[in-house]
Formats: C-alpha cells, structure tokens, sequence
C-alpha cells in the first residue's frame, strides 16, 4: 500500500479541516486492516497559511498508523522537465521535516517516488538521478497497479461540492470496480512478464475518494485473499531487482516498464481503463478550472 502527495491533495486549495479528515479517515482504515503503508511526502504541502505545526502533526499520525514516511521531493517537480540539479536539489529539500520527526530509525528503509513517475527524460538522466538517490540511501518505489483514482476524485470532489450525492456514489462504485479490475489485470499479467505471481504494489493518494472509500477498497482485496505486508516485504521478491531501462514521457507501472526493458512480446490490452463517462466528466472539470 502506497499513498502520494502527503498531507494532502485536493484540486483547490481547502482548508487545513479537510486535511485532518482525509488523514484520520485514511488512518483509521489503515490500523483496522492492519494495513502497514508507505506514505511520501510533499514537504512544500506542510507550508500554507501559517500552518506547518498542525500540517506536520498529519504525518506523525501516518507514523502512528505504521506507515513509512518517505520522499516525494518538495514541490512534487517533474523530472522530465527539470534539470538534474534542480531536480537533486528539490530531493534534499523535500526530505528535512519528515528526517527530523522520523529521525531515520536505523531499521526502515529510506523510499523515494518520482513525482508523475516520471522517471527521466533520458537514459543518462535516468541513471545519474538513480546514482544520486543510492548515494543518499534511497530505494525508488515502484508500483504495479495504477487506482487512477485522481481521474475519479475529480469527478467525486466535483460532485460533492454541488450536493450531487447520486454521482458521488456512482464514482465510489465505479472506482472500486476499477481497482478490482486492475488487480485481476496485474494478477494476470505478471506471470507472463516476470514468470510467475508476485506481490503487488498499489498506487494510491492522499485524497477525499480514498478516505471515503478505502475501507471498501481492502475490503475487496481481502476477498481476493490478499494480506497485507510492507513495502520492504513485498521487494523482496526477485521481480522488483529486474533493471527499469525505459524512457517516457509517461508514467506506467512496473509490469508495463519491466515488459518494455525486457522486450517481451506480451500484450496489455486488457488492462482497464477508467470509464469514459468518469474520464470525459473530468477532462471537463479540469479545463473549466484552468
């Protein structure tokens, strides 16, 4: 389990009650399930409205649900567009809260996702900014199924602000089908890439959809006789030492980087996407608020 964008990610700026909801709501699922997490941080989401104290209590609630703080850099930058220094440079300044309030307890591993998993606009770059993060001791997380649940918390967010509660339950529905359906895709698929079954990581955020819906959400993975372990556990399985070589504009998951580093002939049709009617009513969403 793996949550981008900490605190907090809403489409417009919202007060900092919203972000104690979110938290607490994504929290208390969490320590129910026993559902341990890797949580990366936004360090640049703490500083807003004079309230870094009350921002930077969210993540020592992340801590206490078991969950790993780790990096997203400062200003969720997009590698393929920066420059490996300034990239570098918003990696450091991303990590001096949560180092401080985590003290970097000698057994948990330090983690590290490239904002858009946008991983490098070339290979050269790829392989300096992964050097750069070794020699900092961080391990890039990857990902195997994609929630596209910012696609769906667009619509939901939307939905909700206009008191449209029939829509709102529509996109909760539709999401949970989703992400069941993308976990039966990555169930299917990775023994055709990497040979057999393995632990699936899946990439969620820190918004209003999972809050409301992420006791559903390890409800249905439970009845896919999934348990839940740590992002370190689930690593250790072989398939997660397989070199990602590919460069893209994109950001898709590891099966999909694995199967083009390895060039296998391996379709991926079958992989979901979000309905169109979700799709199409957040494309619209989005293009009237820029």
């Amino acid at each position: 389990m793996t949550f981008d964008d900490l605190p907090y990610l809403a489409p417009q700026q919202r007060p900092l009650a919203d972000a104690q909801r979110v938290t607490r709501a994504l929290t208390r699922t969490l320590r129910h399930y026993r559902a341990p997490a890797v949580a990366f941080v936004n360090e640049g989401r703490l500083h807003g409205d004079g309230e870094v104290e009350a921002r930077t209590a969210l993540l020592r609630e992340w801590m206490d649900s078991r969950a790993v703080l780790g990096n997203h850099t400062y200003s969720h930058l997009d590698f393929n567009t920066a420059t490996l220094e300034d990239f570098s440079a918003d990696v450091l300044r991303g990590r001096a809260i949560s180092d401080e309030i985590t003290r970097r307890r000698a057994s948990e591993p330090r983690y590290f996702r490239f904002p858009y998993n946008h991983t490098g606009p070339s290979l050269e770059a790829k392989q300096a900014m992964e050097a750069f993060l070794t020699s900092h001791h961080y391990i890039v997380a990857p990902y195997t199924i994609d929630s596209a649940d910012m696609t769906f918390n667009t619509v939901y967010v939307d939905a909700r602000a206009r008191g449209d509660s029939a829509t709102a339950e529509r996109v909760q529905d539709a999401y949970i089908d989703f992400v069941m359906a993308a976990t039966g895709f990555a169930e299917a698929i990775a023994p055709r890439v990497v040979g057999r079954d393995i632990p699936q990581i899946l990439l969620l955020h820190a918004i209003d959809l999972n809050a409301d819906c992420l006791d559903h959400l390890l409800q249905g993975l439970h009845a896919r006789s999934y348990r839940f372990v740590t992002l370190q556990k689930a690593m250790e399985d072989p398939a997660y030492q397989i070199p990602d070589t590919l460069v893209t504009r994109f950001g898709p998951t590891w099966l999909w980087r694995w199967r083009q580093s390895l060039r296998l002939n391996v379709s991926f049709n079958d992989d979901p996407e979000p309905p169109p009617w979700v799709s199409e009513a957040a494309a619209r969403i989005q293009a009237s608020s820029s």
